[in-house]
């Protein structure tokens, strides 16, 4: 299924995955600016330190990742269900 039948026949859920994909993006380069990148006192638990950074940059990382196999997903072709009633 091309992008352009996936947006025929599922278009609230493609244009979700795009959306969501769009924010995850945003999010990662937003998180990624926050934090000092060279700050890895374990000893301040408070406030944005790199550990959490990486942390959060992970999950959103793998976020990402399984948001692009259902978007593989939606505009696969095959297997394509057989239709109903037979022709």
């Amino acid at each position: 299924m091309s992008l352009r039948t996936a947006l025929r026949e599922a278009r609230i859920v493609t244009v979700a995955i795009l959306v969501a994909t769009l924010w995850t993006v945003l999010t990662v380069l937003d998180v990624a600016g926050r934090f000092n990148w060279m700050a890895f006192d374990t000893s301040a638990y408070v406030g944005q330190t790199a550990v959490g950074g990486v942390v959060g940059l992970l999950v959103l990382i793998a976020f990402l990742g399984l948001l692009v196999g259902l978007y593989s997903e939606v505009t696969e072709a095959d297997p394509a269900p057989e239709t109903w009633p037979p022709q």
